[in-house]
């Protein structure tokens, strides 16, 4: 199996490269990511063209969004990978986040050019979870058949706090949170990531899953 591994945590995350390890035992991987962070740039493209740099055969650096990286991939490149994911990501994409993610932008893209895709997502206190669950998950994924390019594979690994996954939950994406609350400071705008959670919590939504230590896996569609 080709894979292509793109992110928006940019070429020198080092979830990236744990990912990229792991991955490698299903298949032949080919990493492309931003030259430098690119979160919550959600589907967003560089009008006009971005410059890159080889690092060497299967690796590559983009000047540019997450979705620039899959573009330059499939279009510039002319790959045609099996199997796009993209992270994994420094934090989680729940509820409302997949809209604004670069993360889950970079697997829609590939989405919409027809291959299928998974988003991969993690604690961003740490990479305990992706060294013990995420083989396990994507094996549960190939197992029972779960990627497709109808619709894009969004799984959230458990917080880092949970000594282990507690199982695999087949989830749905609710908006149920307020993903920001503002502060404004010397005429600046930060927007300090506090989840507020609005009304009963869905035991069948990613929200669920990340407060009681399951992996979560949810299907994105364009």
């Amino acid at each position: 199996m080709n894979i292509l591994l793109v992110n928006d945590d940019g070429i020198n995350s080092e979830k990236l490269k744990i990912t990229k390890e792991i991955l490698s035992q299903f298949g032949d991987v080919t990493t492309i990511a931003p030259s430098k962070e690119q979160s919550a740039q959600s589907m967003a493209l560089t009008y006009g063209g971005t410059t890159y740099k080889k690092i060497d055969d299967n690796t590559y650096s983009v000047d540019g969004t997450p979705v620039d990286c899959t573009s330059f991939a499939l279009i510039a490149l002319g790959l045609k990978p099996d199997l796009v994911v993209s992270g994994t990501n420094n934090g989680y994409n729940i509820g409302i986040d997949v809209r604004y993610s670069g993360t889950v932008g970079a697997a829609l893209q590939a989405q919409y050019f027809g291959i299928p895709t998974i988003a991969l997502s993690s604690d961003y206190k740490g990479t305990k979870m992706i060294f013990s669950e995420l083989k396990n998950t994507l094996q549960f994924v190939f197992d029972n058949k779960l990627v497709s390019s109808k619709y894009t594979i969004n799984i959230n690994l458990p917080q880092d706090s949970f000594n282990e996954s507690k199982g695999v939950m087949m989830t749905k994406i609710y908006s149920l949170v307020h993903p920001y609350k503002p502060a404004l400071l010397n005429n600046k705008y930060i927007p300090n990531r506090v989840y507020e959670w609005i009304g009963d919590i869905p035991k069948d939504s990613e929200q669920y899953a990340f407060l009681n230590g399951y992996t979560s896996i949810s299907k994105i569609k364009l």
